[in-house]
């Protein structure tokens, strides 16, 4: 098993990708969408940025409180195959367009480029508190099972990883659209 020093070091590496390009972006394609189903890139990194605050670092606080946690469970088997490849598998994961997953533009490239560097803050803080935590409590994913702190925290750090997919066809998207 990774150590949290290891997967906040791949964390800080991966979201050094994200931060670097920012400068590559203008406001209009940060908010182009190749489609109406699809996301722009700025919704992208509203989704990592905005979506790991609000869900896996909550559940982070729950397993390390100890509160409203589950013991003796486990992982689902994709959470298995997930954790034993050390990154999701290499496959669009579709979801419905909703309020509750469809992230909102953000309202500029400022906005991420502070809210990832206040991330990767956060993300240091929380492999601190890790260091000791117990691999008891854990709390539910939707597709994964039951994890605890360490799970939910490296899962953020193979997030990351995952959407680099997306960002490279939005990527060819943009430069191919203006004729780069």
């Amino acid at each position: 098993m990774k150590t949290t020093q290891s997967i906040l070091s791949q964390f800080e590496k991966t979201a050094g990708v994200w931060l670097a390009s920012l400068s590559q972006y203008s406001e209009e394609q940060f908010a182009k969408k190749p489609n109406a189903d699809s996301w722009s890139i700025g919704q992208v990194y509203n989704h990592l940025v905005a979506g790991t605050r609000l869900y896996p670092l909550q559940q982070i606080a729950q397993c390390l409180e100890g509160k409203q946690t589950e013991k003796n469970v486990g992982k689902k088997f994709p959470g298995k195959l997930t954790f034993f490849l050390g990154s999701f598998p290499p496959k669009r994961i579709k979801v419905p367009p909703s309020d509750t997953y469809t992230p909102k533009q953000p309202p500029n490239i400022e906005a991420m480029k502070t809210g990832l560097i206040k991330l990767v803050k956060i993300m240091r803080e929380t492999e601190q508190k890790l260091a000791g935590a117990s691999e008891i409590p854990k709390t539910a994913h939707p597709a994964f099972g039951f994890l605890n702190a360490r799970e939910w925290f490296h899962l953020i750090e193979m997030h990351f990883r995952h959407h680099l997919r997306q960002k490279k066809r939005l990527d060819r998207f943009l430069a191919h659209d203006h004729g780069e």
